[in-house]
């Protein structure tokens, strides 16, 4: 086999275009309208409905679960959205409209946290000081273990 090639690869170069709303994005699995391209017929037909970012409210749970599953699932949504943007910035670096998403998006992101951690306790050791209860302790136990499940 030696000069021989079993493939060559080609890979156009991603463009800016429509997007997803960061609700929809995580459902669908990317905040680009071009680059969603379903593996089968049916799930087009059927649509890309995704447990993960359900808005569907469960009636089993406390109404301060819910708030925080609420709150939860839109940090889910804007991170994602945040992720997938930083995969495009990676290759278009000096594309203003991605860089201003991304600093919006960014600064939303972390008001979301601040206001869980303000909340209910901290999702990460960069909320801790979010807390905003004045305790002068390392309250990451506040929250669930993450053995435990969801967010309890």
């Amino acid at each position: 086999m030696s000069g021989n090639h079993l493939a060559i690869s080609n890979v156009p170069i991603q463009q800016w275009g429509e997007l997803y709303s960061q609700e929809e994005a995580l459902n669908i699995g990317t905040i680009f309208h071009d680059l969603n391209m379903p593996f089968f017929a049916t799930e087009s037909v059927l649509g890309t409905t995704n447990p993960i970012a359900s808005n569907v409210v469960d009636t089993n749970v406390s109404n301060e679960q819910a708030q925080r599953e609420q709150l939860l699932t839109k940090i889910n949504q804007v991170s994602f959205f945040l992720d997938d943007l930083t995969l495009y910035l990676d290759t278009h670096e000096t594309d203003t409209q991605a860089l201003k998403l991304f600093h919006e998006k960014s600064l939303e992101c972390a008001e979301l946290r601040k206001q869980f951690a303000e909340e209910f306790y901290p999702l990460t050791k960069l909320c801790v000081p979010m807390r905003g209860t004045g305790e002068a302790s390392f309250c990451l136990q506040d929250g669930p273990i993450p053995w435990e499940g969801a967010c309890v």
